[in-house]
């Protein structure tokens, strides 16, 4: 059974979700790779007919995301010596 472009999208948001926690320590590929997977499942949703429990959380996790990574710059610690 083929499956049609829809499910792809929500494939791609999946992937992406779980692959951006093999970031490790990287904190924002992490973040970037997670927004992407967000972004992706928040459009799944919408091709859903407006599946709001899909939209909802995705539609948060973008917003923490994008204050993260372009709003509230990560913070650097300072070097041990």
């Amino acid at each position: 059974m083929l499956m049609n472009w829809v499910e792809w999208v929500g494939y791609l948001g999946a992937t992406l979700v779980v692959v951006s926690f093999l970031a490790g320590k990287n904190m924002r590929l992490l973040r970037t790779i997670n927004l992407l997977g967000a972004i992706a499942f928040t459009t799944y949703g919408f091709l859903l007919d407006v599946n709001l429990p899909i939209i909802i959380p995705n539609v948060f996790i973008t917003c923490i995301q994008i204050y993260f990574l372009f709003i509230k710059k990560e913070e650097k610690k300072p070097a041990e010596n």
